[in-house]
């Protein structure tokens, strides 16, 4: 139903929200039940890889459709889990735990400024 002068709500971003929550989570859960080293160092690996979801929140904000988004909070949502299951499920190289480091890394410097960057080009173009 269309109410008068609204525009229905677009698909994509329900989705992309649940996707960066569900990150968030992933995060928040590795620092309080499977991270080791002091409270501190903890709390900062969690910030440090919380804020690539932090950011396409804010980009999430910003346009009225973000396909762009979508792709990139799928893309690093997909690499924080692989992550995840190469540090925690099945282990294979005892330098593993370095990808928990380096995927945020690529996710804040690479993936979160293509994805808004997309969703900024689409918006120029009119597309979005």
């Amino acid at each position: 139903m269309m109410i008068k002068g609204k525009s229905p709500p677009d698909g994509l971003k329900p989705i992309t929200r649940c996707l960066l929550i569900a990150g968030i989570c992933l995060h928040l859960a590795t620092a309080v039940w499977f991270g080791q080293g002091s409270p501190l160092f903890r709390a900062g690996l969690a910030a440090w890889s919380c804020a690539p979801y932090l950011l396409l929140m804010l980009g999430l904000r910003r346009h009225t459709r973000c396909p762009g988004t979508f792709l990139g909070a799928l893309a690093i949502l997909f690499l924080d889990a692989g992550a995840f299951w190469s540090v925690f499920i099945a282990p294979r190289h005892s330098t593993a735990a370095l990808s928990l480091l380096a995927a945020p890394f690529w996710n804040l410097f690479v993936v979160a400024p293509l994805a808004i960057g997309a969703d900024w080009l689409l918006a120029r173009r009119g597309l979005s």
